[in-house]
């Protein structure tokens, strides 16, 4: 049996951040200093009222105007880090605002920046094992809302964001070999502490303070040690993708499009010019939208066929990595029942894509 993508779409909030908005917080200076390593424009950030569910269900519904029976869903699998409580699931609330059968088995996966790779892993074992026959997958985080606004450390860099993708059995391509993988030793090098039961929050943790780099954060917001996470990014992905390959008995010039974790421009380039991956394989979508966080791989994938770098028959490696410390890599066959792409998302008025990611880049 073959299993594949057969659907995508992805929504994005109205409201952007943009690098001028942050010049007024940090300084025209700093954000002209920190932009080769970002990459980064502009962002797009959640209301208070609004959560990633919102953006998944929307993205949803895009990919139901396609012609997607909602009630041919047997499976949703939401990929988060931001549920809209920590009871009940989400996906439970979402198969009811979606309308999906209640036949349908619908769980969440809070794994941060690898949750995309990880729920396709998980709707390909599942669909091959006949346990499911068409599943929604679903990612989306709303990082802005528990970023401290002072901190220039992460708010130049996340965004918020969604991706949708139907996942069922396909009669050519589909998915290769995947490789998962944890290093749970860098759990705390990117945390909200409070956010569980672990450490709950007190008026204590709510006082902010500003570390060595200027940035300010409370224990309630989110922290990112960028140094340990650009290591971790650097020495687990590579590793990822060459072992992939070497299972799948593949080269670098075997594969026609690379779509990483759109973590940040250097990091990406990290990963290309480490691998020796061609400009031409490689696709950016974070200089308008941001870090999306577990959906960027989603949304990446989602532009690159609606900008026509992608064609039945095309071999395309996913890989991401972060919260966790967690990696995921796969092998994707794109399939011809691929329906179409969609996105709510309007971007006439954003700014054009810097020529450090045109291809690529140099």
């Amino acid at each position: 049996m073959k299993v594949g993508i057969t659907a995508l779409a992805y929504s994005l909030p109205k409201n952007k951040i943009t690098n001028s908005d942050l010049a007024s917080r940090f300084g025209e200076s700093y954000m002209k200093k920190i932009f080769p390593t970002v990459g980064i424009l502009e962002r797009r950030a959640a209301t208070k009222d609004e959560c990633a569910s919102d953006f998944a269900i929307r993205a949803s519904e895009k990919i139901f105007e396609m012609g997607v029976d909602r009630n041919s869903i047997d499976l949703l699998v939401f990929g988060t880090q931001m549920p809209d409580y920590q009871m009940p699931t989400t996906a439970c609330i979402i198969q009811n605002k979606l309308g999906l059968p209640t036949s349908c088995a619908a769980f969440d996966v809070n794994l941060g920046c690898s949750q995309f790779v990880y729920c396709l892993a998980i709707a390909n074992a599942w669909i091959k094992s006949g346990m499911a026959k068409r599943a929604l997958v679903l990612a989306g985080d709303t990082p802005t809302r528990v970023i401290n606004p002072k901190d220039n450390v992460v708010a130049p860099i996340f965004g918020d964001g969604a991706v949708a993708a139907i996942v069922e059995e396909v009669s050519a391509g589909g998915f290769g070999e995947f490789d998962l993988g944890t290093d749970g030793r860098g759990w705390k090098d990117l945390i909200r502490r409070t956010s569980g039961l672990r450490e709950p929050p007190t008026p204590e943790t709510s006082v902010e303070s500003a570390d060595k780099s200027g940035a300010v954060r409370s224990l309630d917001d989110m922290f990112m040690d960028g140094g340990n996470v650009f290591l971790f990014a650097i020495n687990s992905v590579p590793k990822s993708v060459v072992k992939l390959l070497g299972k799948s008995g593949l080269r670098i010039e075997d594969i026609d499009l690379f779509v990483f974790h759109q973590a940040s421009e250097l990091i990406v380039k990290s990963f290309a010019k480490l691998l020796k991956i061609p400009s031409e394989k490689m696709h950016f979508k974070l200089h308008d939208v941001g870090n999306t966080g577990g959906s960027t791989v989603g949304i990446t994938l989602a532009d690159a066929f609606l900008n026509g770098r992608i064609k039945p028959g095309d071999k395309i490696l996913l890989s991401a990595c972060g919260v966790g410390l967690s990696w995921g890599t796969c092998l994707l066959e794109w399939s011809p029942e691929f329906a179409g792409a969609s996105s709510d998302a309007d971007f006439s008025d954003s700014p054009p894509k810097p020529q450090s990611q045109i291809c690529g880049g140099k």
